[in-house]
C-alpha cells in the first residue's frame, strides 16, 4: 500500500511539474531515520525473538523523524496518527498485524494456510480475541503489482508520503494546499 502511495505521489508530482531535483528546498531533516524504520522491519521477521522491539523502536524513529519535520504540518500529522494506528494494534496483538477473516478470504489458499499456521512474519489472522481490529489489516488492496491488505493506519501512513513529496517536488501546477506538506 505505501509503495503505491509513493508511485502515485511521484506520478501527480511529475505531471504537476514538480520534480525531484527540489529536495533540498523542502528542508526535511534526518532522513536517515525512516529509512532505519525500514530496514529494522524488514529485518524484524528474520529475528523473531527480538520482533517486538525492533518493531516498536522502528516506529519510535519513524516519530521521531515526524517531530524532527513538524514544520510539515500535514506529513507529520497523517504520518504520525499512521504510525500511532499501526504500532497501537500491532503491540496489542502480540507484535503481529491481525488480518481480518474477510481480507484474508481474498489470499490463494496457499497463502492463507501460511497465515494461519502463522507462517508469515509479523503477521497474524484476527480471531475473536484480536484487539483493536479496526485499526488491523482489514481492506484489500487488489491492484497488480501492489496487491496486499492494508489498514486504517496504512492509508493515514500513504497520505503523509503523499504530503512528504509533494512539499519535496513542489509541484508548480497543483493547488497550494497539496503541495505544502
Amino acid at each position: 500500500m505505501l509503495s503505491l502511495a509513493f508511485c502515485c505521489a511521484l506520478a501527480a508530482g511529475w505531471c504537476a511539474g514538480g520534480r525531484l531535483s527540489r529536495f533540498e528546498g523542502a528542508g526535511l531533516r534526518w532522513l536517515v531515520l525512516p529509512v532505519l524504520s525500514l530496514l529494522l522491519q524488514a529485518l524484524s521477521p528474520h529475528l523473531v525473538p527480538l520482533t517486538g522491539v525492533l518493531v516498536l523502536f522502528s516506529y519510535l524513529l519513524l516519530l521521531l523523524f515526524l517531530w524532527k519535520n513538524r514544520a510539515l504540518r500535514k506529513t507529520a500529522l497523517f504520518a504520525g496518527l499512521g504510525s500511532l494506528c499501526n504500532a497501537l494494534v500491532i503491540a496489542a496483538n502480540g507484535f503481529r498485524m491481525p488480518v481480518a477473516a474477510g481480507a484474508a478470504s481474498r489470499l490463494s489458499p496457499a497463502a492463507a494456510a501460511q497465515l494461519i499456521g502463522g507462517e508469515i512474519p509479523m503477521y497474524t489472522l484476527a480471531g475473536d480475541t484480536a484487539r483493536l481490529l479496526f485499526l488491523g489489516d482489514v481492506l484489500y488492496c487488489p491492484i497488480p503489482f501492489f496487491e496486499g491488505f492494508a489498514s486504517v493506519g496504512d492509508i493515514l501512513l500513504a497520505l503523509g508520503i503523499f504530503f512528504c513529496l509533494m512539499r519535496v517536488m513542489s509541484p508548480s501546477r497543483l493547488p497550494r494546499w497539496l503541495c505544502s506538506g
